[in-house]
């Protein structure tokens, strides 16, 4: 299987920490059912010979300490310069300013102990976005031609630890169809599409393959033998099937079924697509805020899972991404996770989630702005970057 996410070791990458905490992410891995080829681990060198794909997801460890001399300098820098997450780790407590190169002054880090191997090993966890929640595919199909298909990819995808949208499993009885479809597709990070015979001829099809367009959302089109990709397909990553990839080259009807093997050649697909698609619009949107913030003279630093502002008085103000739809329960797991950052006793000045609004209903645009008056973290839209900014500082 090929790698979709990349993890770098920087600095003094012998010491006994680096070791730990590069065998508990891969068996944190395996704990999780993903398979541990997923992630390519790279060094310093790979990073400045062509080795690093900075399309990719990424995260990286730096190692410090005393009495050494700082390694992996240039390396770093490429990192930050290209807003990818990298997370110093020192060793004395008071002396992350002894231990950690110059250049990441700006970057909290974390003083490493034993007891916080399993905190420090999640926090790439959740910045390369391997938490099975976040996760997120969208199987888009016709009934009358595919549900056999349909049925075995949520099998398979689901054991491959993605949380797959299924209309069949995954939406309540009494719901507004409609609007779950919707508000599914723009928190998926990959529309799977079974283009089977007769699927253009559903309109309630070709609107889920516009919607994933129009709010960037990753296609994987799965075409069945003589049908072929129309105009309105043409983002769609494409796998044409052929007779032999179906059980007894048996294709035509609705209880026809896919072979294992093509199973799990299109999982592979989704995770490469995923990756793809979610680093885009993470890098997207993380990239838009900092370049508008540097317009109007302000200095937003790229740390791992957020963006850091240090004002004027010395507060901090936190700024987190948000890919998809926010809804209230990000941002009490936001203000968790900075907790879990902060020395103790003391909480973050201000957190804010920003999001791409273009691509989210009105009505739930709405409901984000009734939560900024009454939830500690607030929502800043993407279209809004340049006005909010201007209005606080």
């Amino acid at each position: 299987m090929s790698t979709y996410y990349q993890l770098i070791f920087l600095g003094d990458t012998v010491c006994d920490a680096c070791q730990k905490i590069r065998k508990r992410f891969f068996e944190k891995l395996d704990e999780r059912g993903l398979e541990v080829s997923l992630v390519s681990v790279l060094d310093g060198d790979d990073v400045m010979t062509g080795g690093y794909q900075s399309s990719k997801p990424t995260f990286a460890f730096y190692f410090g300490g005393g009495g050494i001399e700082f390694a992996d300098i240039v390396p770093t820098q490429k990192l930050m310069s290209n807003a990818d997450a990298v997370y110093p780790v020192y060793f004395t407590p008071g002396k992350f300013e002894e231990e950690i190169p110059l250049e990441m002054k700006t970057i909290n880090g974390v003083c490493y102990a034993d007891n916080k191997l399993d905190s420090i090993v999640n926090v790439a966890f959740e910045e390369l976005r391997l938490l099975r929640k976040k996760r997120r595919v969208f199987i888009s199909y016709k009934r009358t031609d595919s549900v056999a298909v349909a049925n075995q990819l949520y099998d398979v995808l689901s054991k491959h630890q993605f949380d797959v949208f299924l209309d069949t499993y995954s939406i309540r009885g009494a719901a507004d169809f409609q609007a779950e479809l919707h508000h599914r597709i723009t928190d998926s990070d990959v529309l799977i599409q079974l283009n089977s015979p007769n699927f253009m001829d559903s309109d309630w099809c070709k609107e889920e393959i516009s919607e994933a367009n129009a709010r960037q959302v990753g296609v994987l089109q799965l075409n069945w033998p003589n049908v072929n990709a129309g105009d309105a397909n043409q983002l769609s990553v494409v796998r044409k099937l052929v007779d032999k990839d179906f059980r007894r080259r048996r294709y035509k009807g609705n209880g026809s079924s896919l072979r294992m093997e093509v199973l799990e050649e299109i999982s592979g697909k989704v995770e490469a697509l995923r990756a793809r698609n979610i680093a885009a619009r993470q890098d997207g949107l993380t990239a838009e805020f900092v370049k508008e913030a540097q317009r109007q003279g302000r200095t937003v630093v790229k740390e791992p899972m957020f963006l850091v502002e240090a004002q004027s008085d010395g507060k901090i103000w936190y700024y987190i991404p948000a890919i998809g739809v926010p809804q209230s329960i990000d941002c009490y797991e936001s203000l968790e996770m900075l907790k879990k950052w902060m020395p103790a006793g003391i909480m973050p000045e201000k957190v804010f989630l920003i999001y791409d609004d273009m691509r989210i209903l009105p009505k739930w645009i709405a409901h984000l702005d009734w939560m900024n008056k009454y939830l500690e973290v607030k929502t800043i839209k993407k279209q809004e970057f340049e006005s909010w900014l201007k209005r606080n500082k």
